[in-house]
């Protein structure tokens, strides 16, 4: 007579292993984090294309929920870093932040999207650095409310934050009644 001990280690490696390829469940007080950092999905004004100068909506769209408050815009030596505002908004979709700049018209611009990086998503992890490069025509757009009609966005994706409330992307003219 055989031995069962090598057919029962066999079923106890296959029920293991099977039971291994199940999705994994939450452990309190772990957080596990995978796959790669945040991706620029899309911008505007879009890689390579011309828009006209003045005022302009930057907006970069992640592939991942964001933090609001962590980012980085900086120079490029492949064109003009635009004049911008000091910081940029995450919007209510949590992936898209949008930030008021400046160009100037007939220009070559290019920006570093995350060169010190600080872009993270809402899981910490550090957003791939991506360079825009974009030119601007020799028309202007003064107003800006035609800037945010530019870059696909309405009124209430301002970038220009005048209430902040608890981080959520959400703008107010004045702070929540207590």
């Amino acid at each position: 007579m055989r031995p069962l001990a090598p057919i029962v280690l066999a079923a106890a490696c296959f029920v293991a292993s099977a039971a291994s390829a199940q999705p994994p469940h939450p452990v309190e007080g772990l957080d596990v984090v995978a796959g790669p950092g945040p991706v620029v999905r899309s911008t505007y004004p879009a890689a390579g294309s011309s828009v006209p100068g003045g005022e302009l909506i930057l907006k970069v769209t992640f592939d991942q929920a964001m933090t609001p408050d962590a980012w980085a815009y900086g120079p490029s030596p492949d064109g003009d870093f635009p004049k911008c505002l000091a910081n940029p908004r995450l919007l209510a979709d949590q992936r898209t932040y949008v930030l008021l700049c400046n160009v100037a018209p007939g220009r070559p611009y290019a920006v570093e999207i995350n060169p010190a990086p600080r872009f993270a998503s809402a899981a910490g992890r550090s957003a791939q650095p991506f360079t825009l490069k974009f030119s601007t025509t020799d028309d202007e757009t003064f107003v800006l409310h035609d800037a945010l009609a530019q870059a696909g966005l309405d009124d209430t994706d301002s970038p220009i934050m005048t209430w902040r409330d608890d981080g959520k992307g959400v703008s107010q003219t004045a702070p929540p009644a207590p």
